[in-house]
């Protein structure tokens, strides 16, 4: 059950909404500018602002059927959401099933978990799987905002997108006047942190952005050293007014917490024994990741725009820990297994272009955009699987025991697979204005994969080797009606396609399945209110996806013929009621399960699949009492999941408490004291790494920052 005043908060922000009606009669002219109330500008609406996550139309959220949302980098400064999951976490749906196995940055949206069904892009450009595992961007310092499309979205960025897209747009040089910010800050459990950043025009052609970070943290677990260091560096050249060229690149290092949970000791885990890390004393999990892109935008016309993007990515991710911890009643002990040393050594090289035309068909304007896109990917995959890491076990104590070191020399990380991997696809998306109130949306995109993979068997050259291909077209279409300037209802119907495993890293036993077909069904609604001081959306989405793998019972043939289903209301509300409070609230409500799936020999239809919570809600407020003193609150619910598809574990629900003191000393320093987790929540679960191994999201911390900008 959602609490008390999250549901208190729902019934005032229906009842608004309901009264929309009115206020947009008394004001049918309501200003559609984005409104910044104080401090960071926590109070922005957004309905206005353009969405990459959507399309490649430039459409606005109103403009789009789709449910979309962005979040804007004031409010991550604002709440100091520094890591990525902490941010996306609190828009309308999304919910945290992270763990290290998957880079720490997986999530659940409209009842699908896991990057298989989570599209994440950067500055528009997708980046693809390994094996479950994204780490790319690790900081939110670099980001100018965090664009999300929820649902289906394959149309957009092609396969593997049936549940949400994220594209992380970083800050961008800018010609005019010069800017630069500056953040110091130091909290609990030995957080400190520094971040620089700004840009400034070199000439009338020329103009430059660098932004860096670095933060430092040893952690509420024993032995949960976190290092990040972040840049990003951007030149633009725009010799004409027809004619952009930005080159850019991203570089992040992070030596993150080699924390892979705490194992229950009779379901439960006291304070202490949370601190406790049962990992080995040098155990590791590093992430290294660079991204260069050169981004080209020509006018060729007054109604034609040639844009295209080049990419390189360069990926090196290196784990060695032993991850698996269980509680043996018999014993008194802890024993622990599987020493897995785990290195991805990744690149990706690619390229995407596209037209934008604007045309007038019979006195009815379309803008189209046609383009193609092409990577190639390359993996080198190490492990220790065949050196003996899975026979690797023990027993220590629960309190009082020496971890152990890394049993590398003996037991080697080696060279497993290599795969080469390409893609390439054709898109195009259209948007027609039937009349003046009505628009229809249409896209569609073509993608096909070949994929080679060669086994390195220890000490021999490659004894095997298979490759392996799929191709899917997906499509969407959609209605706009927009009966006023504030108000917007949608519809849309959508297809995706989703991998069964991640598609540069398939094993030999999956080279023969198809991909995982989806389709979306939505419909929404879109408003603004009491004369543009508030919005608000509703959203109910049907999602079926098809071909899962499953085993039938008394077969030893796993074949692709499960079915899992979703269904749901989203729901958003912003209001800035005053120039000195705003409210940000947003709930969603799902229902998800298996309609034909089988596990040991059960079948499982009826059942909700793990780490999906039923409701999720988030809430912030903010009130200036003072012109310099800015107060913030807010608070993240997720309901209990079941940590098994048999549905017999459970992770409680938990509410998370923040709250923010933001005090202007000047006009251009500000110092801010945050306080995390204020309540001490004790079921602040963030995922399941196995059935009684969980890893818990971190205690009460406090915060204290100073921020610098001109």
């Amino acid at each position: 059950m959602i609490m008390t005043p999250v549901k208190y908060l729902l019934s005032i922000a229906t009842a608004l909404s309901m009264a929309a009606p009115v206020a947009l009669a008394q004001n049918t002219q309501s200003d559609l500018e984005e409104i910044v109330v104080i401090g960071q500008g926590i109070g922005s609406l957004r309905l206005n602002a353009s969405n990459g996550a959507g399309g490649r139309l430039g459409l606005s959220s109103f403009n789009t059927p789709a449910s979309v949302d962005v979040i804007t980098k004031e409010e991550i400064a604002t709440k100091g959401d520094y890591g990525i999951l902490e941010a996306v976490t609190r828009s309308a749906g999304i919910s945290s099933s992270a763990n290290p196995g998957n880079g720490g940055t997986s999530i659940s949206s409209r009842g699908f978990t896991a990057h298989n069904a989570t599209m994440v892009t950067y500055d528009g450009t997708r980046l693809y799987v390994t094996a479950g595992t994204v780490t790319f961007p690790a900081d939110t310092w670099t980001l100018e905002r965090v664009e999300i499309l929820r649902g289906a979205g394959s149309v957009i960025n092609g396969i593997g997108a049936l549940g949400v897209t994220i594209n992380y747009v970083p800050k961008a040089p800018e010609f005019g006047e010069s800017n630069f910010d500056a953040v110091v800050a130091a909290g609990s459990f030995g957080m400190n942190r520094i971040a620089l950043g700004g840009g400034a025009e070199l000439s009338d052609n020329w103009a430059y952005r660098l932004d860096a970070s670095r933060s430092n943290e040893d952690g509420y677990v024993d032995r949960t050293d976190e290092t990040r260091n972040v840049f990003a560096g951007s030149l633009l050249f725009q010799p004409s007014s027809d004619f952009r060229m930005k080159f850019s690149v991203d570089y992040a290092d992070l030596d993150t917490e080699p924390y892979f949970g705490t194992p229950l000791i009779n379901g439960e885990a006291s304070d202490s024994h949370r601190q406790n890390n049962y990992n080995y004393g040098d155990g590791l999990a590093d992430y290294e990741d660079l991204w260069a892109r050169v981004r080209t935008e020509w006018d060729l016309t007054p109604n034609v725009t040639f844009r295209n993007d080049t990419f390189f990515l360069d990926v090196r991710r290196e784990w060695q820990n032993l991850e698996e911890y269980a509680y043996n009643a018999g014993t008194d002990q802890i024993d622990r297994a599987f020493y897995l040393g785990i290195i991805h050594d990744q690149e990706q090289l690619g390229t995407r272009g596209d037209f934008l035309i604007e045309s007038d068909w019979g006195g009815k304007a379309n803008r189209l955009t046609v383009g193609a896109e092409i990577n190639s990917i390359d993996l080198n995959y190490f492990d220790n699987f065949a050196t003996g890491g899975f026979g690797v076990s023990d027993s220590v104590p629960v309190f009082g025991f020496i971890p152990g070191t890394l049993p590398i020399a003996t037991i080697p990380t080696v060279l497993d697979y290599t795969t080469d991997t390409t893609q390439y696809a054709f898109f195009f998306d259209d948007v027609l204005q039937v009349t003046e109130q009505l628009s229809l949306v249409l896209g569609g995109r073509f993608d096909d994969i070949d994929y080679d993979r060669f086994d390195h068997p220890i000490g021999a050259t490659p004894s095997s080797a298979f490759d392996a291909g799929f191709s899917e077209f997906t499509w969407r279409a959609g209605i706009v009606y927009q009966p006023s300037d504030a108000l917007s209802y949608y519809a849309q119907a959508s297809t995706a396609a989703d991998p069964v495993t991640s598609p540069i890293s398939i094993s030999s036993g999956n080279q023969n399945f198809d991909l995982s077909t989806g389709r979306q069904y939505e419909i929404g609604l879109k408003q603004q209110i009491l004369d543009g001081r508030g919005e608000y959306t509703i959203a109910y989405f049907d999602i079926v996806k098809e071909d899962l793998l499953t085993r039938l019972p008394g077969s030893a043939i796993t074949e692709q013929i499960g079915q899992q289903s979703s269904d749901g209301f989203e729901f958003t509300f912003r209001v800035n009621p005053t120039d000195t409070l705003s409210i940000d609230l947003n709930a969603a409500f799902i229902n998800a399960q298996y309609d034909e799936f089988f596990s040991g020999g059960v079948s499982l239809a009826g059942n909700t699949p793990r780490n999906v919570p039923e409701t999720t809600a988030n809430l912030w407020v903010n009130w200036a009492p003072l012109n310099q003193l800015q107060v913030g609150a807010g608070l993240r619910y997720v309901d209990s999941r079941f940590g098994n598809d048999a549905n017999t574990q459970t992770l409680p629900s938990y509410t998370v408490f923040d709250a923010s003191l933001n005090w202007s000393v000047s006009d251009t320093t500000e110092v801010i004291l945050r306080a995390r987790n204020l309540t001490d929540e004790k079921d602040y679960i963030l995922s399941q790494y196995t059935s009684d191994q969980w890893v818990f999201g971190d205690p009460r911390a406090y915060e204290l920052s100073v921020r610098f900008s001109l």
